[in-house]
This record gives C-alpha cells, structure tokens and sequence, in this order.
C-alpha cells in the first residue's frame, strides 16, 4: 500500500511539473509563434550590429552595411544600402517603459544559430520581444514573442494545478483505488465468515437419559 501511495505522489508531482513547465513556454509566447525565415541578403553578414523592432542594421563580409526593413511583413526587396546606423530614437509612447538589447524572456530555441541580435521593448502591459538570427548555411530568421504578465501567477498556479490532476486522477483511479477497494473487501469477508459459519454449523443432538 505504501508504495502505491508513493507511486502515486510521484506521478502527482510530474504532472506538476509538467503542467507548470507548459505553461511556462505559453507564457513564453513558443507555441503560438514561430520563426520565420527571410529573404536571403545580398552578401553573407559578417556581424549584426543594431536592431529596432522588426528592423535590423547588418555589415557584410564586404564592410557594406544593410538594412533589413519590416521583418513581419516584407515578402521581397526588403534589402537596403545604408551609409551609417541610425542615431538613437526618442520615444514619445506612453506605454513603453524601457527597451533592452535582449530579450525579457527567452526566445524559442533554434538550432544551428551563430550569430543572433536581440531586442525587448518593455511595455505597460507587455514585454515585446525581437530576434533576428543566422544560421550555419547563411539563412536568416527572425522570432517576435509577446509577453503579457498581469496574469502571470494566476497562469502559473492553474497550470501547477491542472498537470497535477491531470496526472494524478489517473494516478487515483487506476493505482490507489483498486488496493483500498481490495482491502475494504477483504475486511468485511473477514468480518462476515465467523458469522456464516455459525449459522452452517451442525448442532450437536442433546441426548436425554431416563434414570
């Protein structure tokens, strides 16, 4: 019995975590986002150097600086020659708080990246994340994941929760359930016998002797 009521917290605590590691990767913004693939630049990059939102400033194996322009839209001629990169934008938006040269939270992972430039536009009631990255083989991709945190525990705690019982109803139904059913049947043929066997016990005839 012990060792079903291990089993079963065991299976409990996985569900757990789980439940709690999903919800992490939702939060994240990895399942409903993805990373894109961009039309290919003129020359191979040799270094990203700046990044705004959706935009990205590169220098070529040449030294000849590009613009990448609309990330999230642009399907062709997305490519401009730039002389210099841009001087530092003053934001008048009431809702941004701050912008970093990297990312709030992580970025969904992507294999075979060796170079990669980072944005994140923190927000009122957001963290805007950008990412331009190349691969190996030259391709380049760009990710853009929004975090919105006011509800941030509240999701956290219902996913803890659902991958528990997710995990440990089965768990119950299946493990523990049928050892205290067993038990609990066991006791009551117990308790039931010595009276059964009283009520089929042959009586013994009372013989009477006349003296």
């Amino acid at each position: 019995m012990l060792k079903r009521f291990g089993l079963t917290f065991l299976l409990t605590t996985l569900g757990a975590i789980l439940g709690l590691a999903f919800t992490i990767a939702f939060v994240w913004d990895w399942f409903t986002s993805d990373w894109v693939q961009l039309e290919a630049s003129p020359e191979h990059i040799a270094e990203f150097l700046h990044i705004e939102r959706d935009q990205v400033w590169v220098e070529s194996a040449s030294g000849i600086l590009y613009k990448y322009n609309d990330a999230e839209n642009c399907q062709s001629d997305c490519w401009t020659t730039v002389q210099t990169l841009p001087s530092p934008v003053w934001h008048d938006d009431p809702e941004l708080m701050e912008v970093r040269d990297e990312t709030c939270s992580p970025a969904r992972p992507l294999l075979g990246a060796d170079k990669r430039i980072e944005q994140c536009r923190v927000e009122m009631w957001a963290n805007r994340n950008y990412v331009f990255a190349q691969r190996d083989n030259g391709d380049l991709l760009f990710w853009q994941g929004q975090v919105y945190g006011e509800w941030l525990v509240v999701e956290l705690f219902m996913g803890l929760c659902s991958g528990a019982i997710c995990f440990s109803a089965p768990a119950l139904l299946f493990i523990l359930a049928p050892e205290i059913l067993r038990r609990l049947f066991k006791k009551e043929k117990q308790a039931i016998r010595p009276v059964f066997l009283l009520l089929v016990r042959p009586r013994t005839p009372k013989i009477i002797s006349f003296q």
